[in-house]
């Protein structure tokens, strides 16, 4: 080992914090922990902030968010899914086995999807779930017609235009 000490928790900002007591007081979008786990509000915060620039980390919450034992395997994922996507090298992917940097870098996303949440709660509830819908529609049919091009490149049948032929 070089004797740095491994990230053992999800960390968050005391603002962070200070944004989940809301949406456990306010049972927001029903994020609060009775309807949701940290993991996954993790990975909603996470989500949220991948169409924003990261926030930098600072006044730590002591205690932090997420034991590194608890974080369930969908989070894991979507952590080293977000990492893969944005190496810089695709050959080695050498950022994957930083687990230091892994954990940085998706806990300033975080970090900055709270803030964006915040935001959300300033709003009514309801216009904010139409609106991510709309936002998921939108990028639902953008990656289609992505997917499809890619199968028109290629020569090969789209499942979706298989489909279409089918009714």
């Amino acid at each position: 080992m070089n004797g740095k000490k491994m990230p053992d928790r999800i960390n968050i900002s005391k603002k962070s914090k200070n944004i989940i007591n809301k949406v456990e007081k306010e049972k927001f979008l029903n994020l609060d922990s009775t309807n949701t786990s940290r993991s996954l509000l993790f990975s909603f915060a996470m989500a949220i902030g991948l169409e924003t620039m990261p926030t930098k980390l600072e006044n730590l919450h002591p205690g932090g968010l997420i034991l590194d034992s608890s974080i369930d395997s969908k989070t894991k994922s979507l952590m080293y899914s977000y990492i893969i996507s944005k190496s810089t090298n695709k050959t080695t992917l050498d950022e994957v086995s930083d687990k230091e940097y892994v954990y940085k870098s998706v806990q300033e996303l975080a970090n900055t999807g709270f803030q964006v949440i915040e935001d959300y709660m300033e709003k009514n509830e309801n216009d904010v779930i139409w609106n991510m819908l709309k936002e998921l529609d939108e990028q639902y049919y953008e990656n289609v017609e992505k997917v499809k091009s890619i199968y028109e490149l290629n020569k090969f049948e789209s499942p979706i235009a298989a489909e279409k032929n089918e009714s």
